[in-house]
């Protein structure tokens, strides 16, 4: 009898830990110490290594895919397939971190990559966002995926205005502990749109993932940053979905590199628009009105607006190519308004119907 209770006792404590991990629930261990029956001790034991197994799991897969495997009981070949999807995906890339990587040892570089992916890890995952992979020294992120979120544009765009005080914060930790440690900065592309997301691979090794061109187009426009100077830069869908919201400064129209008549225009996500400074609010204004007018062919209100520009002054400096490039096509009086066309050789030259069309 006494044998019989102890063993009732035992399984159902088990049990109960077998079904927290349907839950992914680790938390404290459910199913008791020791028990005094040797079989019973011997399945906790193996089901105390499977629990370790299923929480690792979760360090290399979106939880909610892991709980999907779990709940689904689903076979690897049955995990195969992708369903398509609009979401946000978001590219952050580790400025200069060849550079870093060639400065620092080994161990210095690994702690320091660690502890930025870590710190902007957790900026995503509190804004409901889910890191899908980690490569090399940048993150792709998403928004609206694998679980459903609402208004998945504004959460994308919060965490990438988040993403300063959390740098801020790092590089003065990382300075307070080893002060031969570089300063770092890092580049953001955002972009929304329709996409497949699911798995994909082979019944040997399976890949939780998004496909299309919206990731292609976000992980340009974090490239894009390099040639203009400036980040995070979204989309132009991204930024009419979130324009009342937060204000963004337009910086180019461009074919993106990999794209062959597409265009996208690319605006600098500046601040929401109860933080932004009167400063911030008179670049986004001045942009609006130059390129309002070269769509109208009013070529010398479009002068006289530029000609109010100082780029020498602090919130007008940081756009000095896109400043430059409206000059240039005011001057010429031609409205191809492919701006930076002298930055990046994949940008084409429309004709001024075409222009005015895009604007």
């Amino acid at each position: 009898m006494i044998i019989s209770c102890a063993l009732s006792r035992s399984m159902a404590r088990l049990a109960n830990e077998m079904h927290a991990i349907t839950r992914l629930d680790f938390g404290d261990d459910r199913s008791g110490g020791l028990s005094i029956i040797s079989e019973v001790q011997h399945i906790k034991s193996s089901f105390n290594q499977l629990k370790q197994g299923i929480y690792a799991m979760t360090k290399y897969i979106p939880k909610p895919v892991v709980a999907a495997i779990l709940e689904q009981s689903l076979s690897a070949s049955h995990l195969l397939g992708m369903q398509p999807s609009y979401l946000v995906v978001m590219f952050i890339d580790l400025k200069g971190f060849t550079t870093i990587s060639e400065m620092l040892p080994k161990d210095k570089t690994v702690m320091l990559l660690n502890e930025w992916l870590a710190a902007f890890t957790q900026c995503i995952h509190a804004n409901h966002g889910t890191v899908d992979k980690y490569i090399g020294d940048c993150i792709m992120a998403l928004f609206g995926a694998p679980e459903p979120l609402e208004h998945p544009e504004h959460w994308a765009c919060k965490t990438a205005l988040e993403f300063r005080a959390v740098l801020d914060g790092l590089n003065l930790s990382l300075h307070e502990r080893d002060p031969t440690l570089p300063q770092i900065s890092v580049r953001v592309g955002v972009h929304a749109g329709n996409l497949l997301i699911g798995n994909i691979g082979c019944p040997e090794r399976v890949n939780f993932t998004v496909c299309g061109s919206t990731a292609n187009a976000a992980a340009r426009l974090e490239q894009l940053g390099k040639t203009y100077g400036v980040s995070p830069l979204v989309s132009g869908e991204l930024y009419r979905v979130v324009r009342d919201a937060f204000l963004c400064v337009w910086v180019d129209t461009v074919v993106l590199r990999g794209y062959t008549m597409q265009k996208t225009q690319v605006y600098h996500l500046v601040a929401t628009r109860e933080a932004a400074t009167p400063e911030q609010n008179e670049v986004a204004g001045t942009f609006h009105a130059v390129r309002s007018a070269i769509k109208r062919l009013q070529w010398d209100k479009a002068q006289a607006l530029l000609d109010c520009v100082d780029v020498a002054a602090p919130h007008f400096a940081p756009y000095r190519a896109t400043v430059s490039a409206l000059a240039t096509h005011v001057v010429s009086r031609e409205a191809p308004l492919i701006v930076g066309t002298s930055l990046c050789s994949s940008y084409t030259t429309l004709s001024a119907k075409a222009s005015r069309n895009r604007l």
